[in-house]
């Protein structure tokens, strides 16, 4: 009987090690088949939202200016078609759309800025002129709303003349005058003065300039 109930009791165990063992099994051949968790998400860009960890983004302005300007532009003969040696000399209004990129404005103090205009000049008593002006500004900053800035620049315009009783300028003219730029101002925010010296050529009886006053505001 003793024998009789060692076998059985070693039977039982036996049963109950092939059970555990084949169950370890399975899980580890059902770990094998699932799936591989998913890649992490990367992190989407938010458009427009403010980055506090960016430090290379100026503080961007948009301004309007209106003013006034004062250009030269020499005579031509009408008979040799080239200049007389007089200048026609006039006054003449502007009006503008600034775009500011200011950097000084930033904790670290960078001392520039890029500005950007576009707009509109009644210039020499018959010239319409449409115009994109761009400069790149050294910053002098006095205040949180002080500055003083000076750069140089250039201007792409379209020169639109419109026809005149005094030849040669009977007929219509269009033509395309990129000019060098000067230019120096001060901002006290909302307000800002802006002066331009635009320089298209400089010679003998041939020089073509012009120097401009804005006053405006930006936001």
């Amino acid at each position: 009987m003793k024998v009789r109930s060692f076998f059985s009791c070693l039977s039982w165990l036996v049963l109950v090690l092939a059970l555990v063992t084949g169950g370890t099994l399975r899980a580890e051949e059902g770990g094998e088949d699932a799936p591989a968790p998913p890649p992490p998400k990367k992190a989407t860009r938010k458009y427009m939202v403010p980055d506090p960890n960016r430090v290379d983004a100026g503080v961007f302005h948009v301004g309007f200016a209106v003013g006034g300007n004062f250009y030269i532009e020499p005579q031509i003969d009408n008979n040799t078609g080239g200049p007389n040696g007089d200048y026609f000399k006039d006054f003449g209004f502007q009006a503008g759309v600034y775009f500011d990129y200011d950097y000084s404005a930033l904790t670290e103090n960078v001392p520039l800025s890029l500005r950007g205009m576009l707009g509109y000049k009644r210039i020499l008593k018959s010239v319409n002129v449409f115009t994109f002006d761009g400069a790149v500004r050294h910053m002098w900053r006095f205040s949180e709303r002080a500055t003083f800035g000076a750069g140089i620049g250039g201007s792409a315009a379209i020169w639109f003349r419109e026809p005149q009783n005094v030849a040669p300028l009977a007929a219509e003219e269009i033509i395309f005058l990129p000019s060098f730029l000067i230019t120096f101002g001060f901002e006290y925010n909302p307000f800002m003065v802006d002066v331009k010296w635009l320089i298209n050529r400089f010679g003998q009886d041939s020089t073509i300039t012009g120097v401009e006053l804005y006053f405006g505001f930006r936001l």
